[in-house]
């Protein structure tokens, strides 16, 4: 039999050099593939924010000779001696001969993963028991037994931790703790960048990834960085799986749930935008019963049910207005008052999650923006006074009402304008949130809840000043932090507790609960309300 023939005049090999120069990985590479292609393949994960298209610069690699013809895209991200020196972005580099190609994937600048909740009426008392590590009512000790296992309450008790695990996977970042399912205490916690971001740093990237045949390795980046994080935190507890955690709950928006269970994700990016399945969905991870949180919608996921749940907001039938915001690159929102729920989302862009190339957050950006207005360098339609429109201005991070002082953070005008949409379509929202629920004044706002990594450094003046929430709501913020994982975290605890224990499994009333509560919310897709333009111009300006 005569098999199929291989041209190995198209096969060159490649070897990965770490950044101290120990060669880490060889890898077959196909002459017409990219290096990114290649890299991917061989399990290499490494940030491509822009999903390979030669933007985000993010991807640069260096190659110890017989470097490829240097792209347009590099002649744009890299400096001239950079590419004199071999430096090349991977998403556009086609290398021809064998080589030898230096990664920088660890000098990538830390992002901080909020982990922390501060809900001041969640439905129960659990997270400020959590923060302070105390029960309500006695001290709880953690200490390590004689087999290094973890136990929680009296030294010499014996008793061994049955535990649960809180899963957030955030388009970029995934966060875990495992908590004593008697008492809700978090005994670790593990956080990571999501590993889906090679693919892409925003949720559209991620599903034209998925449907351009991509799905089965999303899966699998997601999933093997949950085993990754539990299995260190199994080492750190000595938690035995599956027999002392009992239980999983996985909360996470739409995109991400759908790339987590393997489910079509393309439908999610095309009108209609219909998921493929948006309700509870119990499973086995790791030898392990896990429940996904219920989802509203393709775009308010169940990371923002788990958010509402962790702020009581679920299953209130008495009260005032509230307003919550999820702030990321897709901006949450939803409002209610007791009796009616309603929601939407709009595309915020990178202004709010994620660091800039100069290292800078979302919040810090706002902050910095919010001294130019004060200072009269930028006004109120957002153009920087000369000499700074062309070049920039490094503003003080301790300027505009910040707690951290004296970094700096560079704001250009792009800058500006990228944080101006994203407020426009923030502010449009909560218009139309406030129209469809018949809310006239601001004043009948009785709380705003400002969840997600930006709201948790999110300077509540800095955001009145920009106008990104209006002046009469400042005193009415409450940053709340990580809601979906404070959720993950109560929806485990009460759902064990109610747990049959001669059948071992997890009552699952909670859940049907919180399906009934998606079902009642009210959705709207905000580009098609009627006057969107006309409001979303209107509130471009600072200030407004």
């Amino acid at each position: 039999m005569i098999g199929r023939k291989i041209n190995l005049s198209e096969q060159i090999k490649i070897t990965i050099m770490d950044k101290n120069g120990k060669n880490t990985a060889e890898l077959c590479h196909h002459k017409k593939r990219t290096l990114l292609h290649t890299l991917r393949e061989g399990g290499l994960v490494l940030p491509s924010l822009c999903n390979g298209l030669g933007k985000c610069g993010r991807c640069l690699v260096r190659f110890r000779g017989y470097e490829p013809f240097p792209s347009q895209a590099d002649r744009t991200a890299i400096a001239p001696d950079k590419l004199r020196d071999g430096y090349r972005l991977a998403c556009t580099a086609r290398p021809v001969k064998d080589c030898t190609v230096e990664t920088f994937f660890s000098q990538e600048r830390k992002l901080e993963v909020v982990t922390a909740s501060y809900v001041s009426d969640v439905q129960s008392s659990a997270d400020s028991r959590e923060m302070s590590g105390k029960k309500h009512g006695e001290e709880s000790r953690f200490f390590a037994g004689k087999e290094n296992r973890l136990y929680i309450g009296k030294e010499g008790s014996g008793s061994v931790v049955k535990a649960a695990a809180a899963v957030d996977i955030g388009t970029t970042t995934i966060a875990i703790q495992m908590i004593e399912t008697k008492t809700g205490h978090i005994l670790d916690t593990y956080t990571c960048f999501n590993p889906q971001r090679s693919y892409g740093a925003d949720v559209i990237s991620r599903i034209q990834a998925d449907a351009g045949g991509n799905g089965e390795v999303l899966q699998r980046l997601v999933r093997e960085a949950l085993a990754a994080g539990i299995g260190q935190m199994k080492e750190r507890a000595d938690i035995r799986i599956p027999y002392q955690m009992e239980y999983m709950v996985v909360s996470a928006n739409t995109a991400m749930g759908h790339l987590f269970m393997g489910y079509p994700a393309e439908s999610l990016g095309k009108y209609p935008f219909t998921p493929v399945n948006i309700k509870t969905v119990s499973l086995d991870f790791l030898q392990v019963p896990a429940v996904l949180v219920p989802g509203i919608s393709a775009f308010v996921g169940g990371d923002i049910v788990s958010g509402l749940y962790a702020c009581g907001l679920c299953c209130r039938e008495m009260g005032g207005t509230w307003l919550f915001l999820d702030l990321g690159t897709n901006a949450e929102m939803v409002m209610g008052n007791g009796n009616r729920v309603v929601c939407t989302a709009a595309a915020a862009g990178p202004a709010f999650e994620g660091r800039g190339r100069d290292g800078a957050t979302g919040p810090e950006r706002i902050a910095a923006i919010a001294a130019l207005l004060e200072k009269g360098i930028a006004d109120s339609t957002g153009l920087l006074a000369e000499p700074y429109f062309e070049t920039g201005i490094a503003v003080e991070t301790g300027e505009g009402g910040t707690e951290t002082a004296g970094e700096k953070v560079w704001i250009s005008q792009e800058d500006i304008r990228n944080i101006q949409m994203a407020k426009a379509a923030v502010r449009t929202g909560i218009h139309f949130l406030m129209e469809h629920l018949g809310v006239k004044e601001y004043d009948e706002i009785e709380k705003v809840y400002v969840a997600g990594g930006f709201g948790f450094y999110l300077d509540k003046r800095a955001a009145a000043i920009t106008g990104l929430i209006p002046f009469e709501l400042e005193e009415k913020i409450e940053t709340v932090g990580n809601t979906s994982l404070a959720g993950a975290r109560l929806l485990g605890k009460e759902m064990l507790a109610a747990c049959d224990s001669k059948r071992k499994t997890a009552n699952l009333e909670v859940m049907e609960k919180l399906e009934e509560f998606a079902d009642r919310a009210e959705v709207f897709q905000l580009a098609e309300e009627q006057g969107f333009e006309k409001i979303y111009v209107d509130y471009l300006n600072f200030g407004k």
